[in-house]
């Protein structure tokens, strides 16, 4: 590749910086060991790349492990043993890595959203590819997400049909064709996910008495966290969420002894977490099958540092490089121009308001977005724009509200290595090109 700097490129293009991603995943690693969680899943939905899955487990982002991936200091850290994918294309991405390395936490990957039919045949194809590369391995494998009756039916179904032992007399499959299930709950955030009640407790039983499926564990999202950037407020909300999957296993803990059926719900993993909690999250009941599961930790955006997860700029790791293209020194105006809009940085909203932020510049208000570009003015608009700062042509770093679907829309990301703020004269020294698509 050609040595360049970002002023370089041209504009828009979704930059990241290695460097900050290799601290963010060290950081959770390390703190969620502190907190007594010793296993990690963490989700590639946000940079959605080889590269980006091998920094998350620790081998460095080519692979080879080493300094580049080890963790500072000689802290203890917590295991990384698989991953979260929302897409089949990040599903399938993390069955390749299995396929190379033959190792976890590539072999162990949940598809995490509700499952639904038409995923079924691919997934069953990856899973396929796995077991024939022989990286599946006894504890690996690829994992559904399940909250609704429904989804068992077709489930079983589907295995029943594709199965070695249709053609046979046996209604039994194999022990290597069951398929693994996550059972999705709702601790409060009431999006996706099953009421930690009754009618949760009915579904894991439909699935602990089936003969095609096997209960791996419980997953929660702790989505409601978004909206606090209060500390008290967030360990009681991480609190609650560990206190109704707890009550939750133990009802449906009642409910197998008064069904005399035979489960250990201690073996149980319990899937939990979200990047804005993340830290928050304790292991007070010592348990061992305890994850943490959180994403957009990797690259940071303005919704994190309002909720305290990102303490600084320096540890965003993602941005959007733009050009200044319109100087409007009118008394109505008083701003600039660049050349990225909501098809590079999307119209995500966050708390604290505003489209995005320029890096390294608070007193600078990105206050207006179109679809190719964002004005920026003067937080203090008493004062006149210095307009001689910021010519014509130059470029700026923007932080997107939310990095996760700004990093959706671009097909290469431009890699730099920054141990401070990252500049506009930083050097290129990769490219990674991330999954896209739904199929």
């Amino acid at each position: 590749m050609t040595t360049t700097t970002l002023q370089n490129l041209d504009t828009p293009a979704f930059i990241v910086n290695r460097h900050a991603i290799h601290e963010n995943c060290n950081k959770v690693r390390t703190v969620a060991y502190a907190n007594g969680i010793h296993h990690l899943r963490p989700h590639v939905k946000t940079h959605k790349t080889k590269e980006g899955c091998l920094i998350q487990a620790g081998m460095g982002g080519d692979g080879r492990g080493g300094k580049d991936g080890a963790i500072t200091d000689g802290m203890p850290a917590s295991d990384v043993v698989g991953f979260v994918a929302s897409t089949t294309p990040e599903l399938s991405m993390v069955v390749d890595l299995a396929c190379k390395y033959k190792v976890k936490p590539f072999n162990d990957v949940l598809y995490g959203i509700p499952i639904c039919q038409s995923k079924l045949k691919k997934i069953q194809s990856l899973k396929e590819k796995l077991t024939s590369s022989n990286a599946s391995g006894v504890e690996g494998g690829i994992h559904v997400l399940v909250d609704n009756t429904k989804q068992v039916d077709f489930l079983e179904s589907f295995i029943r049909d594709n199965s070695s032992s249709s053609s046979s007399s046996s209604s039994e499959p194999l022990s290597n064709e069951k398929w693994s299930v996550f059972l999705k709950l709702d601790t409060g955030y009431h999006r996706a996910g099953i009421t930690c009640d009754n009618r949760g407790v009915q579904l894991a039983m439909m699935v602990i008495e089936s003969s095609f499926l096997d209960l791996k564990g419980v997953y929660s999202h702790c989505g409601h966290s978004y909206n606090i950037n209060d500390n008290a407020e967030m360990e009681h909300t991480t609190q609650e969420d560990l206190e109704m999957i707890v009550q939750f296993i133990n009802l449906l803990a009642k409910q197998l002894e008064q069904s005399e059926k035979h489960f250990d719900t201690s073996a149980l993993h319990i899937s939990i977490g979200s990047t804005p909690s993340m830290f928050f999250h304790k292991n007070s009941l010592n348990n061992n099958t305890l994850e943490l599961h959180p994403g957009n930790y990797v690259f940071y955006d303005r919704q994190q540092m309002w909720t305290g997860a990102c303490k600084r700029e320096e540890s965003v790791a993602s941005f959007v490089l733009t050009r200044i293209i319109g100087h409007y020194p009118d008394t109505e105006r008083n701003s600039i121009m660049v050349d990225a809009g909501a098809t590079a940085l999307t119209k995500e909203t966050t708390p604290q308001g505003e489209v995005c932020a320029v890096l390294g510049h608070p007193e600078l208000e990105c206050y207006r977005m179109s679809q190719e570009v964002t004005m920026i003015r003067l937080r203090d608009q008493s004062s006149s724009f210095q307009f001689d700062d910021f010519a014509l042509g130059s470029s700026l770093l923007l932080i997107p509200n939310h990095s996760c679907l700004s990093a959706a829309c671009f097909s290469r990301y431009y890699v730099v290595d920054e141990k401070g703020l990252c500049s506009t004269d930083a050097e290129v020294i990769d490219e990674w090109i991330p999954v896209s698509g739904w199929a």
